[in-house]
């Protein structure tokens, strides 16, 4: 009974915005083309279609096999099963989520059963097996491409489905101080929970014990400083912030950032503000001997970003005279004269992930001549 119900059964999806004119207009059904491709679409497998709303709808089983995923339907629990490789992608109906290797991941549109198929978004599924996902509304044609080692999305960026960011990061040799000037950009959120920041950190190549702190505006209208800037530090689940600091946007702040080895035993992590330390703990690990140290300008969502959802503005913040001290040194050096740290790690995931310094997304980043970066759609 499953396998006479898997041959009719089409899972399937593509969640895009057809605008204007195009296949939806002349009422021509979508061409999917994988890495050059066009699959073979009819009857018996479903055939695509753009909805009233302009989604448009693709016969996943189909779309699946095309790139080799095996597709399995658990019939008790409304389940479809697709994998490929050690990637496995599951699909409830009815859910507002995917779950790519045992993380749930939300999607905007739940899977539904129409005619004995069923259809979900099929960007977030062709992504989550390493493909990059392209819409054209005047031909009609959804293209899905392989290549996407130098197309990064937020899904195969870490940190990637956080956010917007620009991210500069020096490799791990070992750093225990960065200092510059920053001047906190103007803010205009369009989602509760959205939060903008401008913000520096240490990562361990462990990762256990990484440390990020700078600026975080207060995006929370109960809060005696909202709409303003305060001053953070953040490691693992602990957060720190500079008691009674409230701070103007489009001010300029000079933060230096560091960490004091007390003991064998004992690293403390602290933040100054215009010369004044404000925020001091003790690390949850004593050794940044091998640390990277980065530079980040952020707009952390209230959602999973997926590359087009977010309508929040944050604009004009800028890192000037950045620099940074080598672990066992006092002295600090321009962030410029080091190389960039970059890297593909295909050990995690199915696919891998790029860590280090990336921009996610372009689209959305904007560098002004005067250094500024903004972040708008």
């Amino acid at each position: 009974m499953i396998k006479k119900f898997l041959w009719i059964v089409m899972i399937s999806i593509l969640c895009f915005a057809a605008a204007g004119e195009g296949a939806e207009a002349e009422g021509k059904p979508p061409v999917f083309i994988v890495d050059g491709n066009a699959v073979v679409f009819n009857e018996s497998t479903g055939i695509p279609y753009i909805t009233n709303e302009g989604r448009t709808m693709m016969p996943l089983r189909t779309c699946l096999n095309s790139i080799g995923c095996d597709v399995d339907w658990n019939e008790q629990t409304k389940t479809v099963i697709t994998s490929k490789g050690d990637r496995e992608v599951v699909i409830t109906v009815g859910k507002n989520e995917i779950v790519i290797n045992q993380k749930a991941m939300p999607v905007d549109t739940a899977a539904i059963i129409k005619n004995d198929r069923t259809y979900l978004p099929l960007r977030t599924v062709l992504e989550a097996y390493g493909y990059s996902v392209d819409w054209d509304g005047k031909s009609g044609i959804v293209t899905a491409s392989s290549q996407v080692r130098m197309e990064y999305t937020p899904f195969n960026i870490n940190g990637g489905t956080t956010g917007i960011f620009s991210r500069k990061q020096l490799p791990f040799d070992g750093f225990s101080g960065v200092q510059a000037d920053v001047t906190l950009p103007t803010v205009m959120l369009a989602e509760k929970g959205d939060c903008p920041y401008v913000y520096f950190g240490f990562d361990r190549e462990s990762d256990a014990g990484n440390v990020e702190g700078g600026f975080q505006f207060i995006e929370d209208p109960s809060h005696p400083g909202y709409n303003k800037w305060t001053v953070f530090m953040r490691q693992g689940n602990e957060w720190r912030w500079g008691e009674n600091i409230i701070l103007e946007q489009g001010s300029t702040h000079h933060l230096k950032f560091y960490s004091v080895k007390r003991s064998n035993q004992q690293v403390d992590l602290v933040i100054a503000l215009d010369g004044r330390e404000i925020i001091r703990k003790v690390s949850a690990v004593n050794d940044f001997s091998n640390a990277s140290v980065k530079a980040v300008t952020a707009m952390a969502m209230s959602k999973p970003f997926d590359g087009t959802n977010c309508l929040s503005r944050s604009e004009g913040a800028k890192i000037t005279n950045l620099m940074v001290m080598e672990s066992g040194t006092d002295k600090y050096l321009d962030f410029g004269d080091y190389k960039l740290y970059s890297e593909w790690k295909p050990s995690v995931g199915a696919y891998g992930m790029w860590f280090g310094t990336a921009d996610c997304i372009p689209s959305y980043l904007h560098f002004g001549t005067d250094g500024t970066v903004s972040i708008f759609k």
